[in-house]
């Protein structure tokens, strides 16, 4: 997320929330967004299990109540995988309650180019069609 060489500028600021936060690993914003800071919540899972040459998947391991914990947060959510030999990164949308765990995240989502601008423009989207704010208050 934060390879931005392709682009002239990041696209997003990823930050670290510790393990205060047991089901979100990262806060991340998105840079560029007229008039907005759009954001979403991501789990990071690494492994450094091999990949086969006619793997379809990378395994990863995030328990039911981990991804019912992220699913519940507001806003767009994600599972990132990270396979550590290789250095790639892998991402899948937690957009509906689970009713198991995540073992696995296909590698057609590898965060390419091509798919972190995707990504931004999904995450842009959601808080575009989205209210942001109360219309009123009490504390007014």
């Amino acid at each position: 997320m934060t390879d931005f060489q392709q682009f002239p500028r990041p696209l997003f600021k990823p930050g670290f929330l510790g393990e205060k936060w047991p089901a979100v690993d990262y806060y991340v914003e998105l840079l560029g967004v007229r008039n907005a800071s759009p954001f979403f919540f991501a789990q990071v899972k690494a492994t450094t299990a091999p990949l086969q040459a006619r793997a379809m998947s990378l395994p990863i391991q995030v328990a039911r109540d981990k991804c019912s914990s992220l699913f519940k947060l507001p806003g767009p959510t994600y599972l990132v995988g990270v396979h550590e030999p290789s250095k790639r990164v892998f991402i899948l949308s937690l957009h509906t309650r689970p009713t198991q765990g995540v073992y696995n995240i296909p590698l057609r989502h590898e965060l390419t180019p091509a798919n972190l601008k995707i990504l931004h423009d999904e995450v842009a989207g959601f808080w575009k069609s989205s209210q942001r704010k109360p219309e009123g208050s009490h504390f007014v």
